[in-house]
């Protein structure tokens, strides 16, 4: 803390307000300074502690005394002050600021369409129909192969005419493979029906029914 003396040139006002002495079980120090004043000109703080009034100490004053000592002064004002040392003012801590995000909702979709996955097979519709289907089975069940060996009931009667149905036409191993081979196949009612019919045709031109 730093003393220093200033002399307030009179007449008053001096331009500050007391506070404080003996009373108030606090020392006597500037409580006010008026803007311009002739305190405030002789830099004066706020809060200085006043030491002495025209030279006498102020350590046992009351503040009235000490208001009464200032009052009686006609010509100038000198006084001893100590120098407060200014208020340190709090380190402010900073703060982060915390920025809140706002989550954005992302744009609406238009709904996906639901695949199907379609197979054709099993819708797939039948290009014959049941009278055509059933009409070509019988005529795939009346149709069967002949082999060349084989003769007709009228060229058998015709070998016996001429004497010849003792005589067999030769056989190529081929052909008595392909013969042994041969399933033996059940003739339909149809096809037994269509073999007389030819057989008594082919008679009948031979005459010899």
């Amino acid at each position: 803390m730093n003393n220093y003396s200033v002399s307030l040139v009179g007449p008053a006002p001096w331009g500050f307000r007391l506070q404080g002495g003996k009373d108030f079980n606090m020392p006597l120090s500037i409580s006010r300074l008026n803007d311009g004043g002739k305190a405030a000109r002789a830099h004066v703080g706020i809060g200085d502690v006043v030491l002495t009034i025209d030279g006498i100490s102020t350590d046992g004053m009351t503040h009235l005394e000490a208001q009464n000592k200032i009052k009686a002064c006609t010509g100038n004002l000198n006084m001893t002050l100590q120098r407060v040392a200014s208020v340190q003012k709090p380190n402010l801590v900073h703060v982060p600021k915390i920025t809140t995000v706002t989550k954005k909702n992302p744009p609406k979709r238009p709904p996906r369409k639901h695949i199907v996955d379609t197979y054709t097979e099993f819708y797939h519709t039948p290009t014959h129909s049941d009278a055509s289907k059933k009409r070509l089975i019988e005529d795939t069940e009346d149709w069967h192969p002949r082999t060349g060996t084989t003769q007709s009931r009228s060229f058998r009667i015709l070998a016996q005419i001429t004497g010849t149905d003792h005589m067999k036409e030769p056989e190529h191993e081929a052909a008595k493979k392909t013969k042994e081979k041969i399933p033996i196949h059940v003739f339909s009612p149809k096809y037994t029906k269509l073999r007389d019919w030819h057989h008594e045709v082919s008679a009948r031109v031979l005459n010899v029914q």
